[in-house]
């Protein structure tokens, strides 16, 4: 029976562990530096320094700090020595990070597969993530893993390419999303009592539909709470954006501050829509 710890438990884990545990034949362990209870009877919470063995480890966290943490562990280091796993690295992190993780844990005796997913807490929850996927060995393993939890998956030939198209993929989505604080309001003022008719054509027909329909009633209601994609996330992903995306780069420079203004209002923890509702809502400069 397969071995698998989780490390990291947050929005995305939460939804993937019920996936990990259908499927016959995975024993599922979770180390978390906050959990003190098993958040499922049949997963086994476990501290970094009681690591026994692992086929699979599964990582995923908020940022470069914490996955180094995890990583370079002298447990985890001895562990990777020892059982020779499968390590499946989800965080959305930065390049050079990246690049030097796979090196790593390559170095340790493990398999490297950089795999950073898209679909929020939505994909999660439904086991539909979409993953970017490259791996420094094919290995059955991974395969059985990713086959819980994702949907589709799009390989890439180079360590690093995965998150690299991640990063510029959130940096425009984030600016699609950033245009609705100047536009919306200009319908609802423009409009009056039509802004819902409004709304009903921008979340259902044409090219717009496919930004508004999960964000746009989000917006209009300021409903920021029970995050599909927390804010915190967006900002660090728009700072780490800065290894890919040429300087200067103005409107990489205003979207970034427009969602960390958003942070400052809402909080870390709010839906990343929050960044339609900012103190410069409405305004583009």
């Amino acid at each position: 029976m397969p071995d698998i710890l989780v490390a990291g438990y947050g929005v995305m884990t939460r939804g993937i562990l019920p996936h990990l545990l259908h499927e016959e034949g995975f024993s599922v362990s979770l180390t978390s530096r906050h959990l003190t209870t098993p958040p499922h009877p049949h997963v086994r919470l476990t501290q970094r320094a009681d690591l026994e063995r692992a086929d699979i480890i599964l990582g995923c966290f908020e940022n470069d700090a914490a996955s180094r943490d995890f990583w370079t562990s002298p447990h985890v280091i001895e562990m990777i020595a020892r059982t020779k796993p499968v390590c499946i690295e989800m965080s959305t992190l930065s390049p050079s990070w990246i690049i030097s993780w796979h090196d790593h844990i390559s170095d340790g005796g493990g398999v490297s597969v950089e795999c950073p997913v898209t679909g929020s807490r939505p994909g999660a929850e439904e086991g539909t993530l979409s993953a970017f996927v490259y791996e420094s060995a094919q290995d059955e393993r991974t395969e059985k893993t990713l086959n819980t939890f994702t949907q589709h998956r799009y390989s890439f030939g180079s360590p690093g390419h995965p998150t690299r198209f991640k990063l510029v993929y959130n940096a425009w989505g984030a600016t699609l999303l950033h245009t609705l604080t100047a536009f919306v309001p200009t319908l609802r003022q423009t409009l009056g009592s039509d802004f819902d008719q409004a709304a009903r054509i921008l979340s259902s027909d044409g090219w717009m539909s496919l930004v508004c329909t999960s964000k746009l009633d989000r917006m209009i209601e300021a409903r920021f709470d029970s995050a599909d994609f927390a804010l915190r996330n967006m900002v660090k992903d728009l700072q780490y954006a800065r290894e890919v995306i040429p300087s200067p780069n103005p409107l990489l420079d205003l979207v970034h501050a427009s969602f960390a203004e958003a942070q400052a209002m809402h909080g870390g923890d709010a839906d990343f829509s929050a960044v339609t509702k900012t103190r410069t809502e409405g305004r583009i400069s």
